[in-house]
Formats: structure tokens, C-alpha cells, sequence
């Protein structure tokens, strides 16, 4: 019987012992999902856009422009974690009409662009395209919009400049929160890499902010969100029953909102 439990504790052991060796080395497979282009590749959609590259560190970032006439600023997008802009760029269309231009890259290591995946890099890399804005817009011109990962480059960039607003889709306070509600059973503070802290960029925030939650988000949890939030002095959080992390464009409730908080 010893013998037997034995095992079992031993199986068990080493089992866990190579899933959370598995989360540590993989982490970036989870967390980053790129799909790649060709420098060759020429975007297609139904409003034209002008393709950008700028040079930061190293690394050629890769970035459209699309631009509307009698344009009363711009919106600085950052993408979620999947894809590349063949793809972003079509998700982003219906927000022209609100008549803004929009400028949106893509990070290091998606799309046209190389580079190694770095935390502290991608917020550089940020702040590049955030100076790009500025060469034809003023700052108060300039609304910062990030959507799951993306919201915490938004986040890094209204924390060390002064845009109009802020707009955050599906945000998570850090990605502990995130991977702690997935792998409640690992040691998540031993094993990260990387933490994207956005809760701790939030005090510097002097902008009004609108947070989009979505009620059923399975990706990152609307408590996340939620407690993200609560962190705002100056924020409007709207919270989309029944939406999903993918979905709140299909909402009513996610169109009025930006609508009236562009508005005011």
C-alpha cells in the first residue's frame, strides 16, 4: 500500500513539475500570438491607409495610417495579442467614423517586423509611435486606444504623456492577475517573466479614461478588469453583459459609449 501511494505522490510530483517547467519555458508561446508577413506584403482594405516604418532600437516597426478628411484628431490604437495588421487593421474600420484618423503599429516580432519579444522594449516602441502622432497632432488631439494586451501600452504611454483620453478594452490589471486565475495551482510569482503591470501606471493617469468590460470574458476575467478600474480617479467603466473578450463590437452598448465619451 505504501509502495503504491508512493507512486501516485511521485507521479503526481512530477507531473506538476513539468507543467510549471512548461509555463516558464512556453510562456511567450501563451502570451504572444503572432502571425508573420512578408516586408513585400501590401495591405489591402475598403479606406486606404498609409503604410509607416520607424526605427527604434534596432528594430523597423511596422505601423498603418488611415486618415479621414476634417479629421478632429487621432486615435493611437494598440492591438491585442494574436494576429498582425492585415487583421487589426480591418477589426479597426467602423472606428473611423467617428472621425479621427487612426494610427496603428504593430509590435516587435509581429507582422513585417523582427525583434525579441521585451516588456520594456514594446513600451519604447510605444512611445515611438506616440511621438509619430505628435509631429501633426497636438496632445490634446491624441486619444490613446488599447484593447487586452494592448491596454497596457496605452496605459504606459497616458502614465508618461498628455493625451486627450484614454480608452482601454478588455484590460487586466497585470498579467499575474491574469495567469494566477488560469494556474491557481502554480507558483505564478516564481515563474513569470514577464508582468505588465498596469495597475502600477495608473497613478500617473490624468486623462479621462473609458474601460470597456465584458461580463463573460474567459481570456483575461472581468475581475481583473474590474479591480484595474478601481484604480482610476477619473475613469467611466461600462461593463457589457453577456460579451465576450472578442466580441463587444457586436454590442449597442460598446458603440454608445465611445460615442459619448468622445463627445464630452
Amino acid at each position: 500500500m505504501r509502495k503504491w501511494v508512493k507512486r501516485v505522490v511521485l507521479t503526481f510530483l512530477g507531473v506538476y513539475l513539468i507543467f510549471a517547467a512548461g509555463l516558464y519555458l512556453f510562456q511567450e508561446s501563451l502570451l504572444f500570438l503572432p502571425s508573420h508577413l512578408d516586408r513585400e506584403y501590401e495591405y489591402w482594405f475598403s479606406n486606404a491607409a498609409e503604410e509607416i516604418n520607424l526605427e527604434n532600437e534596432g528594430v523597423t516597426l511596422n505601423a498603418l495610417h488611415f486618415k479621414v478628411k476634417n479629421s478632429k484628431g487621432v486615435i493611437l490604437y494598440f492591438h491585442g495579442n494574436a494576429g498582425d495588421l492585415s487583421r487589426w487593421g480591418e477589426i479597426i474600420q467602423p472606428l473611423l467614423k467617428f472621425n479621427r484618423d487612426i494610427v496603428i503599429m504593430d509590435y516587435r516580432g509581429y507582422g513585417k517586423n523582427g525583434g525579441e519579444f521585451s516588456e520594456v522594449a514594446m513600451n519604447t516602441d510605444a512611445q515611438a509611435f506616440y511621438d509619430y502622432t505628435k509631429e501633426e497632432f497636438e496632445e490634446g488631439e491624441i486619444i490613446l486606444y488599447g484593447r487586452s494586451l494592448g491596454s497596457t501600452f496605452a496605459t504606459y504611454i497616458a502614465s508618461n504623456n498628455n493625451p486627450s483620453k484614454l480608452i482601454l478594452e478588455t484590460p487586466f490589471y497585470s498579467i499575474k492577475s491574469v495567469a494566477k486565475r488560469r494556474f491557481p495551482f502554480l507558483p505564478i510569482d516564481w515563474l513569470l517573466k514577464y508582468h505588465f503591470e498596469t495597475y502600477k501606471m495608473v497613478p500617473k493617469v490624468d486623462c479621462p479614461t473609458l474601460i470597456l468590460l465584458s461580463e463573460n470574458d474567459a481570456v483575461v476575467g472581468f475581475e481583473s478588469g474590474l479591480k484595474l478600474s478601481e484604480e482610476f480617479t477619473r475613469a467611466t467603466t461600462i461593463s457589457i453583459k453577456n460579451a465576450g473578450h472578442n466580441n463587444q463590437a457586436q454590442y449597442d452598448l460598446y458603440w454608445k459609449s465611445i460615442e459619448e465619451f468622445l463627445a464630452n
